[in-house]
């Protein structure tokens, strides 16, 4: 796993419109120009906002990212107050 390249992926999106534009037509290829991992691209690609965050994504990163893709903010905070408690059971 390389949680930098994940957040790399997601600044890219965040705060360069061209890439975001790129990631917009094809966010599978634009993933790909990134060294992440089969299970990083499912998490990004699936939006999965919970397991992110649980890889260590920084919330002033993420919550960016998911403003991007129109997340409500309750659904979001509900992702990542679910990626805690699954955290806390499995410890």
């Amino acid at each position: 796993m390389s949680l930098y390249q994940v957040q790399k992926l997601l600044r890219d999106v965040n705060r360069d419109i061209p890439n975001r534009e790129r990631y917009m037509q094809d966010p599978k290829s634009f993933a790909d120009a990134y060294d992440l991992s089969a299970e990083e691209k499912a998490v990004i690609l699936g939006l999965d906002y919970g397991a992110l965050y649980a890889m260590g994504v920084h919330g002033l990163i993420l919550r960016p990212f998911s403003l991007f893709h129109k997340e409500p903010e309750p659904r979001y905070l509900e992702a990542l107050r679910a990626s805690r408690a699954q955290q806390a059971a499995e410890v």
